[in-house]
């Protein structure tokens, strides 16, 4: 295995290790190709606003969603 092969399956083994928690997969399940906002999650989701933007983060880094300011808000 070269050394592009040994990060291809790093990063896949993160996105599925990221993927392993239900509520990041509440959150994807919650996210359409429409932005939402933050709120609007918490409120699909029943979930708590700082476990959103928590699980929101990781989901940012491990490239599963993308965030957009507007004003004051942020949308996913």
């Amino acid at each position: 295995m070269d050394v592009h092969s040994d990060a291809r399956v790093e990063m896949i083994a993160k996105i599925f290790k990221t993927l392993s928690d239900t509520n990041r997969l509440r959150i994807i399940k919650a996210l359409t190709m429409n932005c939402q906002s933050v709120s609007a999650i918490v409120k699909a989701t029943e979930m708590s606003q700082p476990l959103v933007s928590h699980h929101l983060s990781v989901l940012r880094k491990t490239g599963l969603a993308r965030a957009e300011r507007h004003g004051a808000y942020t949308y996913y």
